[in-house]
C-alpha cells in the first residue's frame, strides 16, 4: 500500500513538474499583475525559456527580449536569469545581456554581474531637463562587473560611457568624442563620476537615491578650443567661467 501510495504522489509530482515546465509563458504573464510602466507584447516559449516580441518600460521599447531561468536556484529562494533584448549593433536601438538575480519572495533585491547595456543618448536626454535644449547622439554604454541593490545601493562596480558623442550645431554634427565614466554607491545612492581628459573638459558627479527620485549633478566644464565657437557660445547659458576657464554647474 505504501508503494502505491509513494507511486501516486510521485507521479503527481511528476505530473506537476511538466505542467509547470512547459506552461506557455502566455498564460503566466497574461494573469501577472504588472507595475503601470511595464507592458509585454507577443510573450512565447514556457516560463523557464521564453520570448516576448517587445517589452515597454518606462515607455522605452525593447524588442526581441529572450530570458532563461535557472530552476536550481529556486531551492536557496532566488530566481537567477540570464536575459537578452534588442540588437547591440543597432545604435537606434535599447539592448542589454548578462545574468541577474532577484528573490523569489522579494524582487526588491537585485544582483547582477557582467551585464551589458546600450542606450540611445537621445532617449535618455528626453528624461532629463536641461537648461536648453540639445539635440545629441550616439549610445551610452553601461558594463555591470558586479551590482548589490536591496532598497538601496549596496554594492556596485560598473563602467559607463558615451560612445560615438555628437551634438547638433547649426553646421552640422559636432564631434564631442567619447566620454567614460565610473559607477559606485555611497551611502546607500547610486554615483557616476565623470573625469578629464575629454573634448568638453568634464568633470562631474552625478547622484541618484535608491528610487531615482532625487538626483543631482555637479561638475565643470572648459570646452576644447578646438571646438567650433556655437559650443563656447552655449556654455555661456551655464555661467561665467572662472579664472582657470572652466564653468562650475550644478543639475
Amino acid at each position: 500500500m505504501r508503494a502505491k501510495i509513494g507511486w501516486i504522489i510521485g507521479g503527481i509530482l511528476v505530473f506537476l513538474f511538466f505542467l509547470i515546465a512547459y506552461m506557455p509563458a502566455s498564460q503566466i504573464t497574461t494573469r501577472l499583475s504588472l507595475p503601470d510602466n511595464i507592458a509585454l507584447y507577443g510573450v512565447s516559449g514556457t516560463l523557464w525559456d521564453g520570448e516576448a516580441e517587445q517589452v515597454i518600460i518606462n515607455g522605452l521599447p525593447v524588442d526581441n527580449v529572450q530570458w532563461d531561468v535557472h530552476p536550481l536556484w529556486l531551492l536557496i529562494g532566488d530566481l537567477h536569469v540570464t536575459v537578452k533584448g534588442g540588437n547591440m549593433r543597432s545604435a537606434d536601438a535599447i539592448s542589454f545581456a548578462g545574468p541577474l538575480t532577484t528573490g523569489v519572495l522579494s524582487t526588491e533585491r537585485i544582483s547582477a554581474s557582467n551585464f551589458t547595456a546600450y542606450v540611445p543618448v537621445d532617449r535618455v536626454l528626453a528624461q532629463v531637463s536641461l537648461p536648453l535644449p540639445v539635440n545629441a547622439s550616439g549610445r551610452f554604454k553601461l558594463t555591470l562587473k558586479t551590482l548589490d541593490y536591496d532598497g538601496q545601493c549596496n554594492e556596485l562596480n560598473g563602467q559607463g560611457s558615451w560612445l560615438n558623442a555628437a551634438v547638433a550645431g547649426t553646421q552640422g554634427p559636432i564631434d564631442f568624442g567619447t566620454y567614460n565614466a565610473s559607477l559606485s554607491c555611497a551611502d546607500g545612492n547610486f554615483v557616476v563620476n565623470v573625469e578629464e581628459p575629454n573634448k568638453l573638459g568634464l568633470s562631474m558627479q552625478a547622484q541618484a537615491d535608491a528610487q531615482f527620485t532625487d538626483i543631482t549633478v555637479e561638475g565643470r566644464f572648459k570646452p576644447d578650443q578646438d571646438l567650433p565657437k556655437e559650443v563656447h557660445q552655449a556654455a555661456r547659458f551655464f555661467g561665467q567661467p572662472d579664472s582657470n576657464g572652466y564653468t562650475q554647474f550644478k543639475l
